[in-house]
């Protein structure tokens, strides 16, 4: 009977190499079975052997395997071995032919990237071969004496390819952390625990069998928080100011001198905020060292594996498979900053940080490359290793001119309307290139079918660019007052105008004008606002905001505030993070109850009291946006706190004249039905601020509502004493009673 018809497959290049090496092991395997029956290590072909019972003619061989008396080989074994000796000479004709190795033989590029030695090849070769070749069980079953151990094992290797002598130094091939293990390339199957570890199965991992069968592929643990770029994805020239790409071309300059003389490369540790181009620049790493580019969120690795070494190899070991440098994103979600020392929060991070480098040790301790860890913030604790040097890069915001020049390149004359204003956008978005990119491109779509770009879509996009995670300590407020409806004294007014100045031309003073390099070119803009209640100092935070287009949210202190040592810190670390990455202004309404001066230490509460106090004046200067802090009791705040920050607005109580002014601004409805009014004894009558002639309005209006009337002076008149004494001011006898 003809065998069933099997289609003939082309030949592919990595699978004949594949091939090779699995029928150079099998002659291998034929010398070594040849031999150890010749020896009486092993029964020969006509023996009756069950595989349960150890023959004495076995013991006695055993017992004489290594003296020095080599009987004559039989002709099986010499047979065997010119079989060994022809497939040998093949092998050397196949990698003379083959010098370079690249991913098209996978086997050969595994033993070049991890640089295996003989033994470690020859191991895994073991491991592979009943992987791609079930008759290579049957083989170990047969050395190994029983049909169940149709597996390979450190022992199996010994007893093929070693002598005793050698045993206990083979024994490192399978040691916890040795490359063939710690690498993920095989695999120690816990299957029979009474055995101990070097008589244990070894497995060929799935991931590695596909890649040796040429399947494309990502490890399946990892793929949902992988990214792979390759070097045909990097294109154009990165926008950089000057003074950031002379820091940039430096650290590639080291990198490439250190390559160049074969020593180990640093880790490549680079900071900036969300699009600023952190992987964009770890491409560029890459692709100097002729490689890809695999990132993987570090934070993924973490909740994925109990193990975070073993998943820090799965990641480095698709990196290797990929020929491409491993970047390890979101270091920040792990590696928060504190102050609170000695409280169990400093420590736990500490350990944690502690725990990962040491993973990232061990990992670039036979590793010849680097390995890329981003962070996008500047304030976490950076790597520390004992393997490598850290090379750090900070991106920060692009200046006034790179501005302009990536708004220029994203949207070029052609596809601009005629509101498109480049010049205004520059100065007045603080985007980093990848947000830029992202705006322009979210507005192009906006646009369609039109060809051009329309200008109110772009501001739509980037103040959509700014929305974030804020919410879940604090409150965005919507933005609708205008310079018209302020109503303060003149100082004041100059004050906020000033402040609305600094961002607007920061760019200008700082980056055109040269000042940054003196005075610092990420120098923030923070201010306090104090003042009685009602003065209007959140309003004219909100005002500021929407005068220089960006969102503000006001920090809720309750959700800030914890009674857990070092939880406090944690949560304004991840507001300034965030409100960093958005380029949103922060208002912390009542700052006094979170700002306050510091205390005498008397017990544990001050000490950390001071700390939060502490982590704040660190945190408040590293804040590259703007911040706004309001307080009532301007006494109760730190002196050290206030001196750092850049401005501090008073807002006193309005004087007659302003009160009459905001009675009449307050009151300027259209629709509303109003009698006769009297601003100017409303104003002599009523020494209130803003906030409390607001709500005076308002319940002159819901009294009047109520009764089908109108809003006169005596509504007003009423509303306004009602108010006073709703908040314990004091009513004059005059007060009492209009009529």
């Amino acid at each position: 009977m003809n065998a069933p018809f099997a289609p003939k497959m082309p030949m592919n290049p990595m699978i004949s190499h594949l091939e090779l090496e699995i029928a150079w092991l099998r002659q291998l395997l034929e010398v070594r079975i040849r031999e150890m029956q010749a020896s009486g290590l092993l029964p020969g072909a006509s023996d009756l052997r069950p595989g349960t019972v150890i023959y004495p003619q076995e013991v006695e061989a055993r017992l004489h395997e290594c003296d020095d008396d080599a009987s004559d080989p039989t002709p099986d074994e010499v047979e065997a071995k010119t079989r060994l000796a022809s497939i040998e000479y093949r092998r050397r004709q196949y990698y003379e032919k083959h010098t370079k190795f690249d991913a098209t033989t996978p086997l050969a590029f595994l033993r070049q990237e991890y640089q295996l030695n003989d033994a470690q090849y020859l191991l895994f070769l073991l491991v592979i071969a009943p992987a791609f070749n079930p008759s290579f069980s049957r083989l170990y079953a047969f050395i190994q004496n029983h049909f169940e151990r149709d597996y390979p094992s450190l022992s199996l290797f010994i007893e093929i390819f070693s002598r005793d002598k050698q045993a206990a130094y083979l024994n490192r091939l399978i040691a916890p952390g040795s490359l063939l293990i710690g690498e993920g390339l095989i695999e120690i199957r816990q299957a029979l625990g009474y055995l101990p570890p070097n008589r244990q199965p070894l497995v060929l991992p799935t991931r590695m069998q596909a890649y040796l069968g040429g399947i494309e592929m990502i490890d399946s643990t990892i793929s949902s928080f992988t990214e792979y770029r390759t070097r045909s994805d990097l294109s154009g020239n990165t926008m950089l100011s000057d003074r950031q790409n002379r820091e940039w071309y430096a650290r590639i300059e080291k990198i490439r001198a250190l390559r160049s003389m074969a020593k180990p490369l640093p880790l490549c540790y680079i900071t900036g905020p969300v699009g600023a181009g952190k992987r964009r620049f770890a491409q560029e790493v890459a692709a100097l060292l002729d490689r890809d580019l695999l990132c993987v969120d570090i934070k993924g690795i973490f909740n994925t594996y109990e193990d975070f070494g073993m998943g820090l190899s799965v990641a480095n070991r698709e990196a290797m498979l990929h020929n491409a440098v491993l970047c390890l994103y979101g270091w920040e979600t792990l590696i928060l900053p504190t102050t609170a020392e000695d409280a169990n929060f400093h420590a736990q991070i500490t350990a944690l940080h502690l725990n990962i480098c040491r993973a990232i040790d061990a990992l670039l301790a036979w590793h010849p490359l680097t390995i890329i860890v981003t962070c996008q913030n500047s304030v976490s604790f950076a790597p520390v290793l004992k393997s490598r040097n850290v090379e750090s890069l900070r991106l920060t915001m692009p200046d006034h001119k790179t501005s302009r020049l990536l708004w220029e390149a994203a949207l070029p004359p052609a596809l601009r309307d005629d509101q498109c204003d480049i010049v205004a956008y520059a100065e007045n978005f603080h985007l980093t290139p990848g947000q830029i990119r992202e705006a322009v491109r979210e507005a192009s779509y906006a646009s369609q079918p039109d060809t051009k770009v329309h200008s109110e879509y772009i501001i739509g996009a980037v103040k959509a660019q700014m929305r974030h995670r804020l919410s879940e300590h604090a409150t965005l407020i919507e933005k609708t007052y205008r310079w018209e409806d302020l109503i303060v004294n003149k100082d004041v007014e100059m004050q906020l105008h000033e402040i609305v100045y600094r961002y607007q031309y920061r760019a200008r003073v700082l980056d055109d004008w040269g000042l940054g390099d003196r005075f610092g070119h990420d120098i923030g803009l923070s201010a306090l606002f104090d003042g009685p209640p009602g003065t209007g100092k959140s309003m004219c935070a909100a005002l500021i905001a929407n005068e220089i287009g960006i969102d503000i949210y006001q920090v809720d202190l309750s959700r800030v505030m914890s009674k857990y040592v070092g939880e406090t810190e944690k949560n304004l670390a991840q507001i300034f993070n965030e409100a960093e990455n958005a380029q949103a202004m922060l208002l912390f309404d009542e700052c006094d109850s979170l700002f306050g001066q510091r205390t005498n230490v008397k017990n544990s509460n001050d000490k950390y009291a001071n700390l939060e106090v502490n982590y704040l004046l660190q945190r408040i200067e590293r804040f590259p946006g703007v911040a706004i802090l309001t307080t009532n009791f301007p006494a109760g705040i730190d002196e050290a706190f206030a001196r750092r920050l850049s401005l501090r607005v008073s807002f006193p109580k309005p004087s007659k004249a302003e009160r009459a002014r905001l009675w009449q601004s307050m009151l300027r409805s259209a629709r509303l039905p109003k009698g006769k009014i009297d601003y100017r004894e409303l104003a002599t009558e009523f020494e209130i601020s803003g906030g409390y002639i607001k709500n005076a309005i308002l319940r002159a209006a819901f009294m009047a509502a109520s009764s089908d009337g109108i809003v006169d002076q005596d509504t007003l008149y009423q509303a306004a004493r009602i108010e006073m004494k709703s908040m314990g001011m004091l009513v004059s006898h005059n007060d009492e009673d209009p009529t």
